[in-house]
């Protein structure tokens, strides 16, 4: 058992990518195994995913292992055959190191969706309704940040904004000594919202692509990388 304040948690988003790599298969295991054709890819390196498995899309991983032709995702879990059924091919693309810029001044975070939703029905012979589940709602993340239009992600989020591109993010926390990576397409105008005696802020919201978060413990993976 263990839990963690988020307290002291840096937040970074990525815009920046290497060419698009072809994946022609992906295995089923425990750390997923990508097959490719030409290399360009490198161990340590975060990767944006594009696959014919909808749980595999637009997923962020670390690559904990490469070749020329295979490339080893860690905390990609692929093994249950009745998930992954098929090659999930698709592409990858190279996050640039470069491009991580950092979402200071966050003085709030906010996430709606992911519920479940139900479809309910009776027979003729039942006194109580029925339940399936049927989808899960799309997930929204809002930060408010203190106005400061000099930094960096201003700009990466309008461009990221007016072309509807979607991006890595990761966040880092240290008191869980966890590094956690997922993907957005922002909505971010950069306008501040001035409010007598408190300071200035801007909204941004992002919506969630990745069906999920990966996590990577320190051990797994460089602090902040």
């Amino acid at each position: 058992m263990a839990f963690h304040l988020p307290n002291g948690a840096t937040v970074f988003v990525a815009n920046e990518f290497a060419d698009s790599i072809p994946i022609n298969a992906i295995s089923n295991a425990s750390n997923a195994v990508l097959t490719i054709s030409g290399g360009g890819v490198s161990e340590g390196d975060t990767v944006l995913l594009k696959s014919g498995w909808s749980a595999l899309d637009n997923l962020v991983a670390k690559v904990i292992a490469a070749t020329a032709t295979s490339v080893t995702l860690g905390g990609v879990n692929t093994s249950d055959t009745r998930v992954f059924v098929g090659s999930g091919a698709g592409s990858l693309q190279v996050v640039s190191d470069d491009s991580w810029v950092q979402i200071p001044q966050i003085t709030e975070v906010a996430s709606s969706g992911g519920d479940q939703n139900y479809y309910q029905f009776q027979f003729l012979e039942d006194d109580t309704q029925r339940s399936l589940p049927t989808y899960k709602a799309a997930k929204t993340q809002t930060y408010t940040i203190a106005h400061d239009s000099d930094q960096p992600f201003y700009d990466v989020l309008k461009q990221a904004d007016r072309a509807g591109d979607t991006l890595p993010m990761r966040m880092y926390v240290p008191k869980a000594k966890e590094t956690r990576y997922w993907s957005v397409v922002p909505s971010f105008d950069g306008e501040p919202n001035p409010v007598i005696n408190q300071i200035e802020t801007v909204t941004a919201s992002f919506a969630v692509q990745s069906k999920g978060t990966t996590f990577y413990k320190d051990a797994d993976v460089t602090p902040g990388s």
